[in-house]
């Protein structure tokens, strides 16, 4: 049998001439000029496919990217409105509540500006509790029967919308060539209080990229609604507050009256307390409490017979003990005043301006800081006023000794601070009050100390010399704080 292999088993080279057997057809050679193609179909397929998918995948995203910007468009009312809510049960103050409403406003309606205008009824003129753009404390008064679209808004308690504020002939330019601001779209809706009476229009400015719609107005009528009742509560609580403030006042001057020389101390006090107490930065919500405290320090004097009260000279320690009660029975009269949550403290504060630092005051023997702080504040305004006035054995006192017993009260009688930053309070202020004693017109040569402060008044008075801007100031207060004194002055001894 014949075959490749030689006798050792071994492949014999194949003959050049000897046929090619199952090596399958041959392959096609390209003609000339043609090019070769080659064919991978099963990975072309598998791209084109994953390509198909992503885009599917993209085309799926940005729907439902513009699905989640409908519904944040959508919802986007709902968060404001929810923000308005929370800012109304946490603020107390209507200028705050105001403010949140009309920034919510704007990001709700996509508006530029914002403003609220308040109806004064006595006077009919609509002014801008709160306005938007407007630099510093500017205000926007009109006339409720003038020719503009917020008078003709609160005029007619229809709602005003449109589109292009310089085709309409109620808008007036005036205030935009004085801001350099351009309206354009204009939305006012009517704020009316319970009785359905106009109190305020709420306005909206300048559409972003569009006109107001009716779900805008749909919103902002709602708002209205919200701003109109804080405002109407507001006024209301506005109004039991001046009843309540004047009340106090009146109290405090029938006390200050039954000595006619004593008459405005209290007054007195409490603007010293209150110009001390802003200098020393105390907080918001104690403002009224130091108002009030001030005002009704010498309440207790009522139980005080007149005889001990008037009498022109040096008291017998008897008679001390007589005055010192007063503190106790201010706190005990008081005490019986129904005071709000904010103002419970005004009782012990009030009966507190006789406490010392060192604990040598009256009538509880306090010291430090078991004293309120407010009660420290007005203690140093209550010995300030008493010895720059006129009492019944002396005339007002040198500042030289004014100066004096202050300083030398501080950190035994006064707290330090209290006393050194009443030095620091603008000269102008202090004698301001200061000559409101007088029952006359403030006179006109206050005005030139406003430059300096009580301290470097002080220092003037003591022999410092003047700079070029304080040339005759000495002399200046000296003829004011000793014009019309009786002239048989008896000093302290």
């Amino acid at each position: 049998m014949s075959n490749t292999l030689g006798s050792k088993g071994k492949r014999k080279p194949q003959s050049l001439d000897q046929p090619i057997i199952n090596q399958g057809p041959p392959k096609s050679k390209p003609n000339p000029g043609e090019t070769a193609t080659v064919t991978h179909g099963a990975p072309l397929n598998e791209l084109e496919s994953e390509l198909n998918k992503r885009e599917l995948a993209l085309i799926e995203h940005e729907i439902k990217s513009l699905h989640m910007k409908e519904e944040l468009e959508r919802l986007r009312p709902l968060s404001g409105l929810y923000r308005v809510v929370k800012a109304m049960a946490r603020e107390r103050k209507l200028e705050k509540i105001l403010e949140v409403i009309t920034s919510e406003t704007q990001v709700m309606l996509d508006c530029d500006r914002c403003s609220v205008f308040v109806l004064d009824q006595d006077t009919g003129e609509l002014w801008t509790q709160i306005a938007q753009g407007l630099i510093g404390n500017r205000v926007i008064t009109i006339s409720i029967n003038s020719t503009s679209i917020v008078s003709d808004c609160a005029r007619s308690g229809q709602i005003i919308n449109i589109e292009d504020a310089y085709a309409d002939k109620r808008f007036d330019p005036e205030v935009d060539r004085q801001t350099g601001y351009r309206t354009k779209s204009v939305l006012c809706v009517p704020m009316r209080n319970r009785n359905g009476q106009v109190i305020g229009v709420f306005q909206a400015l300048n559409k972003v990229n569009r006109c107001f719609t009716h779900d805008d107005e749909d919103w902002l009528e709602g708002l209205t609604a919200v701003a109109a009742n804080l405002i109407e509560q507001a006024q209301a609580y506005a109004e039991i507050e001046r009843f309540v403030d004047k009340t106090l006042e009146v109290l405090a001057q029938t006390i200050d009256k039954r000595d006619p020389l004593t008459a405005g101390h209290s007054m007195r006090v409490t603007q010293y307390s209150l110009l001390l107490g802003g200098a020393m930065r105390i907080p918001e919500d104690d403002v009224d409490v130091l108002r009030y405290s001030a005002m009704m320090h010498d309440f207790g004097k009522i139980g005080i017979p007149e005889a001990i009260l008037w009498k022109p000279g040096r008291l017998t320690p008897e008679e001390y003990l007589c005055v010192q009660k007063h503190a106790r029975i201010t706190y005990d009269l008081l005490s019986n005043l129904p005071f709000t949550h904010r103002l419970k403290a005004v009782p012990f504060v009030a009966s507190c301006h006789h406490e010392k630092v060192d604990g040598s005051g009256y009538y509880r023997g306090l010291k430090g800081n078991d004293i309120p702080f407010l009660a420290r504040v007005i203690a140093v305004a209550d010995v300030f006023d008493a010895l720059t006035s006129v009492r019944h054995y002396r005339n007002r006192m040198p500042i030289e000794n004014v100066t004096e017993i202050l300083q030398t009260g501080r950190d035994n009688h006064f707290q330090a601070e209290c006393v050194d930053a009443f030095y620091r309070l603008p000269c102008h202020r202090v004698l301001t009050i200061m000559e409101s004693e007088r029952g006359q017109e403030i006179p006109p040569e206050v005005d030139s100390f406003r430059s300096i402060t009580w301290q470097r008044l002080v220092e003037l008075i003591a022999g410092a010399r003047p700079k070029r801007e304080e040339d005759g100031l000495k002399e200046t207060f000296e003829r004011i704080y000793n014009a019309n004194l009786p002239a048989d002055y008896k000093p302290l001894d």
